[in-house]
């Protein structure tokens, strides 16, 4: 049976030569038919450079945009793909060769799926001088519904969608994730929207990523204090679009943040009131936001190409 095209979105800014293990890693993926778009957001010109030597394969394409942020970046590589299939990491990961197979397999068993998250696992590093965030999952799990939201705790360094998903969603919240205004939580945003939709979200430890962004302790606060930020602006949008039933979700965030160390693994435990402060200031800010209730979107004023 032929299998069907996929295709890999990494978008990037400023990373210069760093780029390249993550391209040579996706291009040595054994699946027989996928596409890499790579979306370059960069202020020079050192990643356009580095991935000169890719553009001699026909699976590679290359963006350059002056939009700001992972979502924009995000959006502007699925909406250019021709594949139903997305995957997505980040650039600063490593894929195995199986990556992207794994993927399109975990795709088909449900066809209702349409969002899949993987393990990240770290890279060699000094853990005495910092951390590099991780997420691991033992076994799988599919949820079906916004109220088993709190049991899906994937990251976007190793995230599947289908496209079509993607665009009846309207794309990625582009004021959510690395770069935007709120800075992170698009893709907890992207999974309960593809839940409040009906479809299925299936997380799996079968497919991984091996994560190489290391960041000193000073560097992990202030991840933290971004991620809390965001997960506020994102409950704020949520309740102003009267999705009620999202409460469910930060009952039980709130009681795992009182009780609990975070899913993801930071190398450390965050203060709680650190955690509180960044989730309240957040909060407020996503309610001063204007939204677009049928998108579900906050709304963006402008946005370059």
């Amino acid at each position: 049976m032929d299998l069907p095209k996929a295709a890999v979105v990494v978008s990037t800014r400023n990373r210069g030569e760093s780029i390249i293990r993550t391209g040579l890693s996706i291009l040595k993926n054994d699946y027989p038919h996928f596409e890499l778009i790579v979306v370059d957001q960069s202020d020079n010109d050192l990643t356009q450079n580095a991935i000169r030597p890719f553009l001699k394969d026909s699976r590679f394409r290359y963006i350059r945009s002056q939009t700001r942020g992972l979502s924009a970046g995000r959006n502007i590589g699925i909406e250019s793909a021709q594949s139903e299939f997305i995957a997505l990491t980040d650039d600063d990961c490593e894929t195995p060769d199986h990556w992207l197979g794994g993927l399109v397999k975990a795709f088909s068993l449900d066809h209702r799926i349409g969002v899949i998250f993987g393990n990240v696992e770290t890279g060699p590093h000094d853990s005495n001088q910092g951390s590099i965030p991780a997420y691991l999952r033992k076994g799988s799990f599919i949820a079906r519904s916004v109220y088993e939201m709190h049991r899906v705790n994937g990251i976007s360094a190793c995230m599947g969608l289908r496209r079509s998903v993607w665009f009846e969603l309207g794309g990625f919240d582009e004021l959510l994730g690395a770069g935007g205004r709120f800075r992170s939580a698009e893709e907890m945003d992207f999974t309960l929207r593809t839940l409040r939709a009906s479809y299925l979200v299936h997380e799996t430890p079968e497919v991984m990523v091996i994560h190489h962004g290391f960041r000193t302790w000073d560097q992990v606060i202030d991840l933290i204090d971004g991620y809390l930020y965001g997960i506020g602006a994102m409950f704020a949008k949520h309740f102003k679009c009267g999705h009620h039933e999202t409460f469910n979700l930060l009952l039980h965030l709130a009681w795992r943040w009182a009780f609990g160390g975070p899913v993801v693994n930071l190398g450390l435990h965050p203060p709680r009131v650190l955690r509180l402060i960044a989730f309240a200031k957040g909060f407020i800010s996503g309610l001063k936001t204007p939204v677009d209730r049928r998108k579900g979107q906050f709304i963006q004023l402008n946005r370059n190409t």
